[in-house]
């Protein structure tokens, strides 16, 4: 293919011409591109670094307002569910099981008798003696069967009261045990009724630790009109530990995962970065004690793609 070169003619100083080198991209379809793509970045938001600039100037971020609440803390345990009254009926001699008065499932009132044993070793009263109920209530499960023989301090059955309220117990953990309280609240659920939410209130708490699984015992009294609670269930409680109410307070995804504690203020779109003083922090909201006022913008997702001084457009978090 044929190109014509441009060239340039001058004189040295003797006079004589000479012929100027043409430029090796003159008229050179790159150089035309390479000036297109120049027009193309200065001329569209978005490329170049002020472009970039106003794209992260814009973008949306989640917020809520800072509020009064109630803060509150629980922690979950495992318990088991038992009579408002449970107790053993005891043999208190030996001898051998001659009936059985009450089976399970029956209705027994307290000093009746469950069950009789009989003495038949020769030279022994060989009249029936009864085994009779500690308290009134259900006979949950008779532990001997007729002819058996039992000895002084054998348990035979058991015994127990759930027709308007249960018992539940658990163990907490030595770091939970000081901010037990009686009266404090819990919710308990059980796999027999997943839809169900149950409500006590803590009863009863003991001040030692058993030292082999390093927990302290707390019992809740739960009512049970419906008998749905039956002893012997397996429960999970979800028991309060603090709670304060009537604090300035916004959700925990308000703070940063790093550790630091500060929080993204946003005022007229603005953001402000600010270190706070922070109280209690509960299962979904922190208390602030500093660094920010009730009513005031705090971002919840998105903060850590924001700088301060940075121009956002604030979304309402649905999720608070």
């Amino acid at each position: 293919m044929h190109r014509t070169l441009t060239t340039s003619r001058s004189q040295d100083p003797h006079g004589n011409r000479t012929v100027a080198e043409e430029h090796p991209l003159r008229g050179s379809p790159v150089l035309l591109f390479l000036l297109c793509v120049s027009v193309v970045l200065v001329s569209f938001p978005g490329c170049g670094p002020r472009g970039r600039e106003e794209t992260r100037a814009v973008q949306a971020v989640a917020v809520v307002p800072a509020r009064r609440a109630t803060v509150i803390r629980t922690t979950s345990l495992i318990g088991t569910v038992v009579g408002d009254r449970q107790a053993a009926a005891i043999a208190k001699t030996a001898g051998r099981v001659t009936s059985i008065a009450r089976p399970e499932g029956s209705r027994v009132a307290e000093n009746e008798p469950v069950l009789h044993i009989i003495n038949d070793i020769p030279g022994m009263d060989y009249r029936p003696a009864p085994v009779r109920a500690p308290v009134a209530g259900v006979v949950g499960k008779v532990y001997v069967e007729v002819g058996q023989t039992v000895g002084p301090g054998t348990p035979v059955a058991m015994i127990a009261d759930y027709s308007t309220r249960v018992r539940v117990r658990a163990g907490v953990s030595d770091a939970d045990l000081q901010h037990v309280r009686v009266g404090a609240a819990g919710a308990i659920a059980v796999p027999a009724w997943p839809d169900t939410t149950f409500t006590g209130r803590v009863t009863k708490v003991t001040p030692v630790l058993d030292p082999l699984s390093r927990t302290a015992s707390v019992e809740l009294v739960v009512d049970n009109p419906g008998r749905q609670l039956v002893p012997g269930m397996s429960a999970s409680v979800r028991l309060v530990l603090e709670e304060l109410a009537e604090v300035v307070a916004v959700p925990l995804t308000a703070l940063f995962p790093d550790g630091e504690v500060r929080i993204a203020v946003v005022t007229d779109s603005i953001v402000e970065m600010r270190t706070i003083e922070t109280g209690l922090r509960g299962d979904r909201l922190v208390e602030l004690r500093s660094g920010i006022r009730e009513g005031e913008t705090v971002i919840t997702t998105g903060k850590e793609r924001v700088g301060d001084g940075d121009r956002v457009r604030p979304v309402a978090d649905a999720r608070q």
